[in-house]
């Protein structure tokens, strides 16, 4: 396990007036523990995030406190790191303070290594399951990480918790049927079903066709005409003085 120092002071700023000390490059922080009181200190910005984030361990690499005006380094752990969710400029910092004797949990990352078998020849997708794991161990035995090779995952395939490799003097407290990784299948595209026209809608070219023609016969039809039939030359009828005269010869013979 890797052992950092890292320089801090204590602060007296709270709230508000916590801006005033990161404009100097600083991170405001707090230790706290079973066996110490709550401290405010400040630690250096730059030198934190290469010496400790950018480090193998991480969040997991042993700090040792150099308090300003103090003799005795405290040695804590990273517990937690708030950032800004626009900008992710780090705010601030929790420190968890550690007895290097007494077992701790923690959470241990998870990396994948290899390129699935699944994946290569048949196309598949690799999953990556848990990205970290629950574990308990003096603090001097902590890992930096858990190294898993998927190289030999076919499809459908997968590692689980029971199959990280064992650690010694580290107990892996995370339920052993979680899965880690699993290579799945390829996707397949959906076809897309054709629209089921609603009634009234025209579901063919035959019933475009038809439609036009019968929008063409209403334009022909006659005044007055049932749609639908054309309009034809109307028959003669006698005019009704014409058959007037034979009525009349009739009533004289």
């Amino acid at each position: 396990m890797e052992k950092i120092e890292l320089e801090a002071k204590q602060r007296e700023e709270v709230g508000k007036h916590l801006n005033k000390i990161r404009k100097l490059g600083l991170i405001p922080a707090v230790v706290y523990g079973k066996k110490i009181k709550p401290l405010s200190i400040a630690v250096d910005r730059k030198i934190f995030v290469k010496n400790i984030l950018e480090s193998d361990s991480g969040m997991n690499a042993i700090i040792s406190l150099k308090l300003e005006g103090k003799s005795k380094d405290i040695p804590v752990l990273t517990h937690e790191v708030q950032r800004n969710n626009l900008t992710d400029e780090i705010l601030h910092v929790d420190f968890r303070h550690i007895v290097m004797d007494e077992a701790l949990k923690t959470k241990v990352p998870v990396e994948l290594t290899g390129i699935p078998i699944g994946v290569k020849e048949s196309g598949g997708v690799l999953v990556h399951g848990l990205r970290e794991v629950e574990v308990e161990c003096l603090p001097g035995n902590i890992p930096d990480k858990f190294e898993i090779d998927v190289a030999v995952l076919k499809i459908n395939d997968s590692f689980h918790v029971s199959d990280l490799p064992k650690i010694a003097k580290v107990k892996v407290l995370t339920n052993p049927s979680e899965m880690i990784a699993n290579c799945s299948p390829p996707t397949k595209e959906e076809e897309v079903a054709a629209p089921v026209p609603t009634p009234g809608e025209v579901p063919s070219e035959v019933g475009v066709a038809e439609a036009v023609a019968d929008d063409k016969v209403k334009e022909k039809a006659a005044p007055g005409a049932a749609p639908g039939k054309a309009a034809g030359p109307a028959k003669a009828e006698a005019p009704a003085a014409a058959k007037a005269p034979t009525a009349a010869k009739a009533e004289k013979k």
